[in-house]
């Protein structure tokens, strides 16, 4: 079979299913997987699909993500989707044990997270760099706060570009990010350049990644990359997420849970 042939094949079942992958390519085929690699490789590069683990995913998958380039304030985010990000906290809070270290980063959907907390649980360790997560949990007698430092954000009520090592030295159960852009593509984004250090230096500490994103994010980029998808354990987001996105992420091997 030539390269035109199979290339032809790839497009008409990434039409039909949104999604092709490697190993169901080689069966149908009957060529071998480097071989195929090298068909998906040849589409990517002009620009007829977007290559994911296992396989691929059309050029203009669902829906192309949306720039968002414009800043949204605090203030603004917090009066947003409140129904949404209070459903994914409840759930996010049940992963979590007592005693654990957690890390929450900054945002309206952390602030829930940090009140689910305070609700629930005893004793725990935080690591922040949000003032407003510290002012929320500094009443929890069982609770053990940990503020980084850096330059007050008098926008977003956080402490950015912290200078000292205390944050590579620190371990992490579980880091619950927010993300103001979540992609299959392009992955996890936000708008904070000061506060990118915190959440990738999280992500190396952490045992366990778990992003907290409700639909309005999902198919956005926002203007600074994060991390991959693959860089995370889970995804919790809620009803609002179009089928075939839902489809696309699950397909593409990553952990998504859909609250009511």
């Amino acid at each position: 079979m030539l390269a035109s042939q199979r290339h032809t094949i790839i497009l008409e079942l990434l039409e039909k299913e949104g999604i092709v992958h490697t190993a169901d390519l080689v069966r149908r085929m009957g060529v071998s997987s480097e071989t195929i690699r090298k068909d998906l490789d040849s589409l990517e590069q002009s620009g007829q699909l977007s290559r994911v683990h296992g396989g691929a995913i059309p050029a203009v998958s669902a829906r192309p993500p949306q720039a968002s380039p414009e800043y949204i304030s605090f203030q603004t985010r917090s009066s947003q989707h409140l129904d949404q990000k209070k459903a994914i906290t409840r759930y996010a809070a049940t992963l979590v044990r007592e005693g654990q270290v957690i890390a929450l980063d900054y945002g309206s959907t952390s602030q829930i997270m940090a009140l689910a907390l305070k609700e629930h649980f005893q004793k725990l360790t935080v690591i922040t760099n949000s003032i407003q997560n510290a002012l929320l949990l500094a009443d929890c007698p069982g609770f053990t706060i940990i503020l980084t430092g850096g330059v007050f954000n008098k926008e977003e009520f956080t402490l950015t570009d912290d200078s000292t090592p205390l944050l590579d030295r620190l371990h992490v159960d579980i880091f619950f990010m927010s993300a103001t852009g979540v992609d299959p593509v392009i992955g996890c984004t936000d708008q904070g350049l000061g506060e990118a250090r915190f959440q990738q230096q999280m992500l190396q500490n952490a045992s366990r990644t778990i992003v907290l994103a409700d639909s309005s994010k999902f198919g956005h980029a926002s203007l600074v990359k994060i991390c991959p998808i693959g860089e995370v354990n889970l995804i919790i987001t809620d009803s609002g997420v179009p089928e075939d996105m839902i489809h696309t992420f699950r397909e593409s091997g990553n952990q998504l849970v859909v609250t009511a």
